[in-house]
Formats: C-alpha cells, sequence, structure tokens
C-alpha cells in the first residue's frame, strides 16, 4: 500500500560521515510504502535535480555528490512539517515500525537505507542513517556525465590559420 506524502517539492538537507555537508536537494513525489505488517518505506525522487540546465548549479552538484558518495549519507533533514505530521501518523499506527529510506536519482541509481527518525526542535523530521542497503539499491549508472569541455577538441599548436 502506497501513500502520497507530498507531491510537490520539499527542500532537503544532507549530511555525510565525515563532517562533509551539502546545501540540499529538492525532493519531489514523497511516498510512504507499507511493504510489510511493520516495515515502511519512504522514497524520496531526487531525479529533477539532474535536469538543471546549469551544470554548475548548487542543485545539479549536489545531486552528482550524492551518486558518487550515497555510501557515506549520515542525515536526512526534511523541514517540511505536512511531510513530519503525515510521517509520524503513519509511524505510530504501526507496531514495533522498521522505517528504510529510498533516494531515487534517475539515471544515476536508487539508494536504500535503514533509518531511524527523530523529529527536530523547530519543525520537520530527520532520519539517520543506521545502514546502507546495498543489496536492494540500484547503484549502476553512477560514472560521471561527460562534460562540455570534454566534447571541445583542442585546437593543433602546428596549424597555421589564414
Amino acid at each position: 500500500m502506497k501513500y502520497s506524502l507530498r507531491k510537490t517539492p520539499s527542500h532537503l538537507h544532507l549530511t555525510y560521515k565525515y563532517g562533509e555537508a551539502n546545501g540540499g536537494l529538492l525532493g519531489r513525489n514523497l511516498v510512504l510504502e507499507v511493504v510489510d505488517e511493520n516495515l515502511l518505506t519512504l522514497e524520496i525522487d531526487l531525479s529533477a535535480n539532474l535536469l538543471a540546465r546549469n551544470k554548475q548549479s548548487p542543485w545539479y552538484l549536489d545531486a552528482v555528490d550524492l551518486s558518487s558518495n550515497y555510501h557515506k549519507l549520515k542525515s536526512l533533514q526534511c523541514p517540511d512539517n505536512l511531510v513530519r505530521t503525515r510521517l509520524i501518523r503513519a509511524w505510530e499506527g504501526v507496531a514495533d515500525p522498521k522505517l528504510r529510506l529510498r533516494l531515487v536519482l534517475h539515471p544515476r541509481g536508487r539508494y536504500l537505507y535503514e533509518v531511524a527518525p527523530h523529529s527536530l526542535f523547530m519543525g520537520g523530521i530527520q532520519l539517520d542513517v543506521q545502514a546502507f542497503l546495498e543489496e536492494e539499491s540500484e547503484t549502476t549508472g553512477t560514472a560521471a556525465e561527460p562534460t562540455e569541455a570534454s566534447h571541445v577538441e583542442e585546437a593543433d599548436p602546428h596549424r597555421k590559420h589564414a
């Protein structure tokens, strides 16, 4: 059974191990899926961040960073109170709940984590990563895309110009 938590974009803050952090990403289509009686999976689509025309924009760079550092993710914060309320309501309705987080970054991969949620004092929710579930993740296609500069052929220094 799937429940939509939010379809419109929601700002997300990611923190990585070793003190690394990024400015954030936009998550769309936040969906909570009840897999078993007590297993909940929160899926967040981050693919739109890779569609930026400006390949130097913070959204694009943070999405590329996630695709190469997905195994270092430490926590994800969502300051959206609506998502928090709906997630807590679903969490409280399940006996002995377990929560997983799936980040979809198409075409670079789908990353699945075991997470522990807790409410933030100022609103929103934080999901602390307990484990990266490599067997259930799709990490293909994470190779870096060629840049525009790699397509430009260098001029021959010995070629004479008219």
